[in-house]
């Protein structure tokens, strides 16, 4: 059977357990993407068999996860709605000065999806598509221009049999950059990383969060969840990694971090 990039495909040696899209071929080998998590990996042409399924029923499954992930997730911001007095509702005085957010991604179908709920988490964000090994090029001049409050790095990534990883490189050099660029870990928080990346580096290189300390694989909305998490934290408290962790699809072991102040702040009147 012969195969094409963008063809849809399961591995035959993981008894088909995930769909990947093909994203390069080397003679007998193929890069694969995950469609459903930021995973990549690499296999055999003939450990692969195609996924019979029309690609836009593919997607459109995808974004109804989505959608119904985010509806579950989403909720009114209290302080920007409503201000409890002696209770009763009042009009609120007081409106949220809403964060800055700089998604890089590596998958453009993920970043289309990522947006589409940053919008309906109401947050604002502004999202660029770099191949992962094109990131540390660009980012010094993204955050110049953006000046953003919270930095996501993903994509995909995903460990060789040598446990050698794919792209994990790349985010830890663009951590680096934009943590010289900002070395307040309050002032620029920064998630990155992708399914089974370099976690400890990460976290040395700059990162606030990262993915993955249990070498777990992370779905694609995990990153967003980081976010929503931290700008809807007041700037006055300090954000609970485990209640980061426990705001993700993938929990425990996907996703880890360290103390950070939360990103909201209010504006009178």
């Amino acid at each position: 059977m012969k195969f094409q990039v963008d063809d849809f495909v399961s591995r035959k040696s993981y008894n088909c357990d995930l769909v990947f899209r093909i994203d390069k071929i080397y003679k007998d080998m193929a890069i694969l993407r995950s469609i459903k998590l930021r995973l990549m990996a690499d296999a055999p042409i003939d450990d692969l068999v195609k996924v019979e399924k029309d690609k836009k029923i593919i997607k459109k499954e995808l974004m109804m996860e989505s959608y119904e992930f985010m509806h579950r997730q989403w909720r009114h911001q209290v302080l920007n709605n409503r201000l409890i007095r002696n209770g009763e509702q009042k009009e609120c005085l007081y409106q949220e000065y809403r964060v800055k957010v700089l998604h890089i991604d590596g998958d453009q179908d993920y970043l289309k999806l990522s947006m589409l709920n940053y919008k309906n988490l109401n947050i604002n964000a502004k999202g660029f598509f770099i191949p992962e090994k094109g990131q540390p090029e660009k980012i010094s001049e993204l955050l110049e221009k953006m000046r953003p409050d919270i930095l996501v790095i993903t994509g995909h990534d995903g460990e060789f049999f040598n446990k050698a990883h794919h792209t994990s490189d790349y985010f830890i050099k663009t951590v680096e950059i934009a943590r010289s660029f900002q070395p307040d870990l309050d002032q620029l928080v920064i998630f990155a990383g992708a399914c089974q990346s370099d976690y400890n580096q990460l976290i040395e290189g700059g990162a606030n969060f990262a993915s993955s300390p249990q070498n777990k694989l992370i779905h694609f909305l995990d990153p967003i969840l980081v976010v929503e998490k931290i700008a809807s934290t007041s700037v006055r408290e300090f954000v609970p990694v485990k209640d980061v962790i426990n705001n993700t699809i993938t929990g425990l072991g996907g996703v880890g971090g360290v103390e950070t102040r939360g990103k909201l702040r209010l504006k009178y009147p």
